[in-house]
């Protein structure tokens, strides 16, 4: 996998506390960053919005699990 950069990402993620929102956007965010390879050359691809659904057993599960399926979400579908 290529190098990510990540200019801005924006979750809107109904029913989440203050709380809630932070720890799974800091899950994401560390989770996307340990995805990233430690080598190699990267290529450039530009995505203007990438939008992600969950559905509602996603939504329902715990914070982990929820950070889990965006990143996963998130990495199909840049390759």
């Amino acid at each position: 996998m290529d190098d990510i950069m990540i200019d801005r990402l924006v979750l809107d993620i109904p029913g989440l506390t203050v709380d809630q929102a932070r720890k799974v956007s800091e899950q994401v965010g560390q989770k996307l960053a340990d995805a990233a390879p430690k080598d190699g050359s990267p290529e450039e691809s530009s995505f203007g919005t990438l939008t992600v659904d969950l559905n509602d057993e996603a939504i329902s599960r715990n914070l982990p699990r929820m950070a889990d399926m965006i990143v996963d979400s998130i990495l199909r579908r840049i390759g």
